[in-house]
């Protein structure tokens, strides 16, 4: 090895980790090697984190989780804010496969700011992770975002593996809108990409997608042409990590399914589900168990369809992508069908329908946020134009230009931040992460309006806590907290798809529960109380237990046929509840 430079080669092996993850990992063991004999600690920790990535998409998940945490305190230790950008981008990663894409993003987002003197490898490489995780997240106008950046990073390293990766990721989210027009558009020139580049590593990942979307439009046999070139691979040859390997087999086995070949849709499928438990990929679980579903049915057991399927929709769990819901909820309306089972089956259609209603204005958003994206980003390079025109015409300006970039960027941070914040803070209040009032007074009259077209009737359900200010006043307000974030956790988990639940103000609670009468709303407001009895906190050596509240219930359309009339009608029912000695339910009357 004498004469190689440790910085050369991790360089290459961070450049090369998506486009030849093999010969990155060997170039990273190189350089550690050499670093050791020249005692470069610093160097040799740079490699371990390309051999740390190597394992996180190839090999053992929980050593790179590990590495990445101790290189991420030795790069902090040294003030080194490049290793401290990837060692964090590996501990994002990792999160977000297992379904905290949140942290993930909160792992992310610190590092923005150093992104404008950044290498540009770099700035892809969180850009790119950054629109992933918000996306996970529900963000999907900042995931958007995100993407394009890492879009323009990749063009101007002039990486075909790097525009693979990221238009393939572009597609993805616009398939998760419903947007397949523009998913297809973004992912055959991600194929194209693939075609240029030396190993064309990303391949299989690209052609999963595009085959995902394929099939989402019914063009089942495309989708199959697709994913065949990539079944005979061999697998000991290292192309895509084992997420995405897992994430190509369920597709795979999707596509035998459109084709009526059962025991192969099968076989895949059963690959492909321990792939995604083994590597912690939720989505794929969820694919997974959807498509055992689908081949279930076509080998003729509409109960042991049925069984998958509702495993698939429980396993949907936290995720944000809007696609599986609406798919899984349609194909539960099937089994039931089959079983003769029609009040789920009409349920379950009913829930079809509103999810597709949902995606159907998503996908036009996705498709306007894209106009409008591209749009800015046209308008950042003509200033950007001008301002090297402007450079090279009068160097004396150079200050001046630095400046404006600097202030550019931090304004798009700032924007970003700030669309973030009045996004959350639009429906959300900030301590129990619950829907807020404003959500409430938005939502519960459309509620009612489809109430009112669909023939349900709707319970409205307001809930005050009993001797708050009591607690407030003994324990101290962070136990007060704590007790409003307990209930509203208890809430939330308690309620199905179709319900929400929304923070009043103060101690106060609203519950909107759809298709479901008074009877039935004050016993599942019954069981509710019953678990809070039982809650105990403790905090700072300190317990607090005997919780209660009381509640009022009011139901449309036999207290009130309006918002304001419903939640009066539930507020005068939570009086005499609480004049009633409190920790009681009582209905409107």
């Amino acid at each position: 090895m004498a004469g190689m430079n440790v910085a050369t080669l991790n360089a290459d092996a961070w450049h090369l980790q998506y486009g030849d993850p093999a010969g990155a990992r060997a170039l990273a063991e190189r350089a550690a090697a050499l670093a050791r004999e020249q005692g470069d600690t610093l160097g040799e920790a740079y490699a371990r984190v390309s051999i740390a990535c190597f394992e996180m998409r190839h090999g053992d998940q929980e050593f790179a989780r590990d590495e990445f945490q101790v290189l991420k305190k030795f790069f902090a230790a040294r003030n080194d804010s490049r290793g401290q950008l990837r060692a964090g981008f590996g501990v994002s990663v990792i999160l977000s496969w297992t379904g905290h894409s949140s942290e993930a993003y909160a792992e992310l987002i610190g590092f923005v700011p150093q992104l404008e003197e950044a290498e540009q490898v770099d700035v892809f490489v969180v850009r790119n992770a950054l629109g992933a995780a918000s996306a996970e997240a529900g963000m999907l106008d900042e995931g958007m975002r995100h993407f394009y950046q890492a879009l323009a990073a990749a063009r101007q390293l002039d990486s075909p593996d790097h525009l693979a990766l990221v238009l393939s990721n572009l597609g993805d989210t616009q398939h998760g809108a419903g947007n397949y027009e523009d998913a297809i558009r973004f992912l055959i020139e991600a194929d194209a990409m693939v075609a240029k580049s030396r190993l064309a590593a990303l391949a299989p990942l690209v052609a999963s997608n595009l085959a995902m979307c394929q099939l989402a439009i019914g063009a089942h046999e495309a989708a199959y042409e697709t994913i065949q070139p990539y079944l005979e691979l061999e697998r000991g040859e290292v192309r895509i990590g084992k997420a995405d390997a897992a994430f190509f087999q369920a597709i795979a086995a999707h596509t035998y399914t459109a084709h009526g070949q059962w025991d192969a849709a099968r076989d895949m499928c059963d690959r492909a589900l321990l792939a995604a438990e083994a590597s912690g990929e939720l989505r794929v679980v969820a694919h997974c168990h959807w498509v055992r579903g689908l081949v279930e049915r076509g080998l003729g057991k509409p109960i042991e369809s049925l069984q998958a399927l509702q495993e698939a929709s429980a396993r949907l769990g936290n995720l944000q992508d809007p696609y599986y819901p609406v798919q899984i909820a349609r194909e539960l309306a099937r089994a039931h069908a089959d079983l003769g089972q029609w009040n789920e089956a009409y349920q379950h259609l009913e829930q079809h329908q509103q999810l597709y209603e949902r995606s159907l204005g998503s996908a036009a958003r996705a498709r306007t946020q894209i106009t409008r994206i591209q749009s800015e980003l046209a308008e950042a390079e003509r200033e950007r134009d001008f301002a090297l025109l402007k450079q090279a015409e009068a160097e004396r300006a150079r200050s001046e230009l630095e400046l404006l970039n600097r202030q550019l960027a931090a304004k798009m941070d700032e924007i970003e931040h700030l669309q973030t914040k009045l996004r959350e803070q639009a429906i959300r209040d900030p301590l129990t992460d619950l829907y807020n009032r404003r959500y409430l007074q938005e939502e519960l009259g459309n509620e009612i309006k489809l109430a009112e077209r669909r023939h349900y009737p709707v319970c409205v359900v307001l809930i005050d806590l009993d001797h708050f200010k009591a607690v407030n006043d003994r324990f101290g307000h962070p136990m007060g907290d704590r007790v409003l974030i307990e209930l509203a956790g208890m809430l939330g988990s308690n309620i199905r798809g179709s319900d929400f639940a929304c923070r009043f103000g103060g101690e106060e609670f609203c519950l909107v529960l759809s298709d479901i009468g008074i009877e039935l709303a004050l016993s599942r407001v019954r069981e509710l109380l019953e678990r809070f009895h039982l809650l105990v906190i403790e905090m700072a050596g300190r317990r607090l237990d005997c919780l209660s509240f009381s509640a009022g219930v009011a139901e449309y359309p036999a207290h009130g046929n309006s918002p304001e009339a419903l939640l009066a009608a539930a507020d005068a029912a939570l009086y005499r509840a609480k004049a009633g000695g409190r920790d009681r339910i009582f209905s409107a009357e």
